[in-house]
């Protein structure tokens, strides 16, 4: 993905109309290098870690597991401060599915109905230009 995002035509292409420091461009560029030092990060963990790949629950690839425990924990406590129910893991996997519906039924409209009309234009170079 990281390597997709420097060479992507279409986006290389609809940048190259624009100005420098048009608002497009340096958005593109924080992207760009935000998701490149992400992937380090994640790349030099991984192969500290190498090893979790076949042995998941030992000790030391504890760490591994604690961003989703932490995750449902802040959840839970927004969730109770917010609408003061519980959020439970039943709840969790609810809203996980239904995430997943709804992003399914988005790519589905895309792909049955705008992909046919307009093909893979992004619509940047529709926009006016400063």
């Amino acid at each position: 993905m990281t390597v997709s995002i420097w060479f992507w035509n279409d986006i290389n292409d609809e940048l190259n109309e624009y100005k420098i420091s048009h608002a497009l461009t340096t958005t593109t560029k924080i992207w760009r290098w935000s998701i490149t030092f992400i992937s380090l990060i994640f790349l030099i963990q991984s192969l500290n870690n190498i090893n979790c790949i076949s042995f998941i629950n030992s000790a030391e690839c504890e760490i591994w597991l604690k961003p989703s425990t932490n995750f449902y924990l802040i959840l839970k406590n927004l969730f109770n401060f917010l609408f003061g129910a519980s959020f439970s893991q039943p709840v969790a996997k609810f809203l996980g599915l239904f995430a997943l519906l709804i992003y399914t039924l988005g790519l589905l409209q895309w792909a049955i109905i705008k992909f046919p009309k307009s093909g893979r234009n992004s619509g940047f170079s529709n926009y006016d230009r400063d």
